[in-house]
């Protein structure tokens, strides 16, 4: 028995290595450029931290616990005697953002391995015969194993391990606290409280929306004191003020930790509430503003279902995962209605309640960017287990659900570990495109093709590069003229990504002028043709550029080259373009 457990961890290791090889390869990529712009802003804040203004990052979109924490981490790494840099640049804030993105990636892992060991006791009727060790999804000690393996190759899970910014930390705090949830309901020891108040109070340093994360922390309570008034206890009253003290430690605990690590939260209470309310006008769609156009005439949930998880999951891991979701609450009830006073039940309640809480109260945003899920990313590998634990019977068919589910995470990762798209592009660029060229490109993007490295740093001067506003041409008279002229003067068109013409295309209504540009340029009737085409990902199985724009355009474009291959005037681009 001790060596088959030493063997399990051994298995457990193995698949933490492999998590934290998918989250630190190719940790440096696209460098020196940074396309991800909260990635940019949070690592310009770091730059400016020092102790003269009192570590005041000036930059209150978010907490300041991921800040301090690469600020002190940085400074500390400098004090290295071989290390020559000594003042914290750009590049090493970006680093060290993206360095603890991926450790509580992997730690992230971790807790989906211990949220899912509690879910599989070894006491399940129908478990199979743990003498005989058999390799299936119903086994004790290895469904927990094939959890963490599932989310160790979770796409999400693994691009916001690469991303300085705060989505991995708060995946992280939102597993954590459910994980300390279900031990306080276990056995509510004051440890247990002070690892929640320490754990929530970071959480709230790194991100004041998480506030939603104290639903499991709410649940816990009200299920320990159900608990302790169930019995024939006559020390309940007692017993349940006790509880309730150690509640209320940990709320002091979680209110210290938010202000030690985001002290600005309150020594710059005025604009911190002046950004939070402008965040907050932009997500609910009060405050329009150009970048949040792609989710005009969108139903909420249903783009969530169509535009968000079949990509960030892989369509294995979100249909199992959705499939377990359902079966898990089909549990709770059926135990709920039979009264069973089984650890499970509070389980399942800790899991499912937190989980549909945090997803309606994104959902119905107007905004509904990738990154507002992404907290709950990691409980589908957690429901999918639960699924395939009541298909374990069908032995092979669990193998091969499980290899499926690995499959589009393994081919994601490979974005890491290549290199960046941008710089293939580029490489091309400056093999296949005269020097002189004028090229008209979107505008809009943080960073724009071509880009150069080391051995091309002169060779981009040598193009007459146009930055057309696209966003606003249906707004401004003034672009019109501008656009048909930079047609006739320019011999290729870039299209960076699908940042602007995908979601135009559909809004033709709204915004025909601009639709109408990118269909005629895509039909090739205003005289260029499409030459090249860049993807990071070749198959068409695992194509994702229909996805929610921000999955793709920061970390893998697709990058579209066309060619003049036909002159025409400016009467007939404007015929064209009117028509």
């Amino acid at each position: 028995m001790s060596y088959l457990l030493k063997k399990i961890n051994c298995q457990l290791l193995l698949i933490l290595f492999l998590a934290g090889l998918v989250r630190f390869g190719g940790l440096n990529w696209c460098s020196p450029y940074t396309p991800h712009p909260d990635e940019w802003n949070m690592a310009t804040a770091v730059t400016k931290l020092s102790w003269e203004d009192k570590l005041n990052p000036d930059f209150f979109a978010y907490g300041q616990f991921p800040l301090y924490l690469t600020y002190f981490s940085a400074r500390i790494y400098n004090l290295i005697p071989w290390i020559a840099v000594k003042e914290i640049d750009i590049q090493e804030a970006i680093f060290f953002l993206r360095f603890w993105s991926a450790i509580v990636g992997v730690g992230t892992v971790y807790l989906v391995y211990l949220i899912s060991k509690k879910l599989t006791p070894t006491t399940h009727p129908r478990h199979f015969d743990f003498a005989q060790c058999k390799l299936t999804t119903h086994n004790p000690q290895l469904t927990p194993l094939l959890a963490s393996l599932l989310s160790a190759f979770t796409p999400g899970l693994t691009q916001m391990s690469h991303f300085g910014t705060t989505e991995s930390f708060l995946s992280f705090f939102f597993l954590l606290i459910t994980f300390l949830s279900f031990k306080i309901t276990e056995n509510p020891r004051l440890k247990y409280f002070v690892f929640l108040g320490i754990a929530l109070g970071l959480a709230l340093g790194t991100k004041i929306s998480a506030l939603v994360f104290a639903v499991p922390i709410l649940l816990s309570y009200i299920i320990n004191l159900k608990k302790n008034f169930a019995g024939a206890n006559p020390d309940s009253q007692r017993d349940a003020f006790i509880l309730t003290t150690k509640y209320f430690f940990t709320l002091c605990l979680c209110l210290a930790f938010t202000l030690i690590s985001s002290p600005y939260l309150v020594l710059s209470f005025t604009e911190s509430k002046r950004i939070l309310l402008y965040e907050t006008a932009v997500a609910t769609g009060k405050s329009p503003v150009f970048y949040t156009r792609q989710f005009i005439n969108t139903l909420p949930i249903l783009f969530q279902l169509q535009k968000i998880f079949p990509f960030v999951l892989g369509w294995p891991i979100f249909i199992l995962g959705s499939g377990g979701f359902f079966l898990t609450i089909f549990l709770l009830i059926k135990n709920i209605l039979k009264k069973r006073k089984h650890s499970l039940t509070a389980y399942y309640l800790l899991l499912t309640t937190p989980f549909v809480v945090y997803f309606l109260s994104q959902a119905f945003l107007f905004c509904k960017w990738t990154r507002f899920m992404a907290p709950i990313f990691a409980f589908f590998p957690i429901f999918a287990i639960v699924l395939l634990n009541y298909l374990s019977r069908l032995r092979y068919l669990g193998y091969l659900l499980i290899f499926l589910s690995i499959l589009p995470g393994i081919i994601f990762s490979s974005i890491y570990f290549q290199p960046d798209i941008r710089f293939t592009a580029s490489d091309w660029i400056y093999q296949n495109i005269p020097f002189g060229s004028k090229i008209l490109f979107d505008t809009g993007n943080v960073v724009d093709i071509p880009i150069s490295r080391s051995k091309h740093q002169s060779l981009i001067t040598n193009y007459s590069l146009i930055s057309f506003d696209f966003y606003h041409l249906d707004e401004n008279a003034e672009l019109f003229p501008k656009l048909t002229n930079y047609l006739i003067t320019s011999d290729y068109i870039f299209v960076p990504s699908r940042r602007i013409f995908a979601n135009y295309l559909r809004l033709a209504g709204e915004y025909p002028l601009t639709a109408k540009y990118y269909s005629l340029l895509f039909s090739g009737k205003l005289g260029f043709t499409e030459i090249k085409t860049f993807t990071a990902l070749n198959s068409k199985l695992f194509a994702d550029e229909k996805a929610e724009e921000t999955f793709t355009v920061f970390d893998h474009p697709t990058i579209r080259i066309y060619k003049k291959v036909v002159g025409l005037g400016q009467k007939d681009y404007e015929n064209l373009l009117q028509e």
